[in-house]
């Protein structure tokens, strides 16, 4: 857990170097071995935040109105390293739709009732477990913004639009469409951790202990 540290660029003398010759003078050693470092957030026209302005966020208040989930995911999409990054109510405001999105599928999920294997199913496990790969590769690679907006579009559009539908015409069985509901949970779990576990006990006492682990947080990562 300390082998990283993610900060912001405009502290990296202020703060970060002297972070390693403090513990290196101190200890012998240094207190991490990469540094992430994001952008400064700025408003939706490009303008810092400040009090003087009036243009800041409050992020109790965003998370009350729109959950904390949504604006992690705000913060996250679109956000590369070492660049600054535009943040709104608006953009805030669609991540609560999704949050809501997945809501909407696994309550879909969890009313329906045991089914054979269709036609349909090993090509969407095949799809998953592909994705889980890449992007899995891509978190190693710090590369989260782009985890983020894969998730969003798996989870919105190839389960929402396409596998959901494929199941009501009888393509899709139950099985397969509960495990890529709980696969893409854990998935979506280091950037939407509320949600995803809220979601992961109600299946839980559905299940009657099928699941693995009773919190979704220590569950395994898919291989």
């Amino acid at each position: 857990p300390t082998d990283v540290l993610e900060t912001g660029y405009e502290i990296l003398f202020f703060w970060v170097a002297r972070m390693i010759l403090m513990t290196r003078y101190a200890l012998g050693e240094i207190p991490f071995h990469t540094v992430y470092l994001h952008g400064t957030v700025r408003d939706s026209q490009g303008r810092k935040m400040s009090k003087s302005l009036g243009n800041g966020i409050d992020p109790i208040a965003v998370a009350k109105t729109f959950g904390a989930d949504a604006a992690r995911m705000a913060l996250v999409v679109g956000t590369t390293p070492g660049m600054d990054s535009k943040i709104s109510e608006e953009k805030i405001k669609g991540y609560k739709h999704f949050s809501n999105k997945i809501w909407n599928i696994a309550r879909f999920v969890m009313i329906q009732n045991e089914s054979q294997n269709y036609k349909n199913d090993k090509k969407h496990i095949a799809e998953l477990k592909e994705l889980a790969k890449i992007v899995t590769t891509e978190m190693e690679e710090f590369k989260f913004y782009l985890v983020a907006e894969k998730l969003y579009h798996y989870v919105w559009h190839t389960v929402g639009d396409v596998i959901v539908e494929e199941h009501k015409k009888g393509e899709v069985s139950t099985a397969t469409l509960t495990e890529i509901l709980e696969t893409s949970l854990i998935l979506l779990h280091p950037f939407m951790p509320f949600v995803t576990e809220e979601i992961w006990q109600e299946i839980k006492q559905r299940a009657k202990g099928n699941l693995k682990h009773d919190l979704l947080m220590i569950t395994a990562w898919p291989e």
